[in-house]
C-alpha cells in the first residue's frame, strides 16, 4: 500500500487502511481544550482532526493490549472486599448497633 500524505506528514500503510474506512463524528468540545490541541497538532505539523484520531487509537489500542485482570489478581481483590466487610460488621457489633 502507498504512503499517504495528510498536510505536512505523511501516514505510513500501517497506519491507515482505507478499507475501513472513516466515520464522521460531531461533538461539543470547551473552546480552551480545542484552542490546546490545534496548538499541539500544528507544533507537530498536522491537522487537529488528525492528531485526535491518533491519539484516540492510542488509547484504544493502550486498552485493547493491556493485559486483563488474572484469576490471581480477581481472588486478591475478592479477598481484601470480604476482608473489609469482616472488619466492618466486627466494628458495628462492638460498638453496639
Amino acid at each position: 500500500m502507498k504512503k499517504i500524505k495528510t498536510g505536512k506528514v505523511e501516514i505510513g500503510p500501517d497506519e491507515f487502511n482505507p478499507k475501513h474506512g472513516k466515520f464522521r463524528v460531531n461533538m461539543f468540545v470547551d473552546l480552551d481544550v480545542i484552542d490546546q490541541i490545534r496548538k499541539v497538532a500544528s507544533a507537530e505539523h498536522m491537522p487537529y482532526q488528525t492528531w485526535i484520531n491518533r491519539q484516540l487509537r492510542d488509547l484504544v489500542e493502550k486498552r485493547i493490549n493491556s493485559p486483563s485482570l488474572t484469576e490471581n489478581d480477581i481472588t486478591r481483590l475478592v479477598d481484601n472486599r470480604i476482608e473489609q466487610r469482616v472488619q466492618e460488621q466486627a466494628l458495628k457489633k462492638g460498638t453496639g448497633r
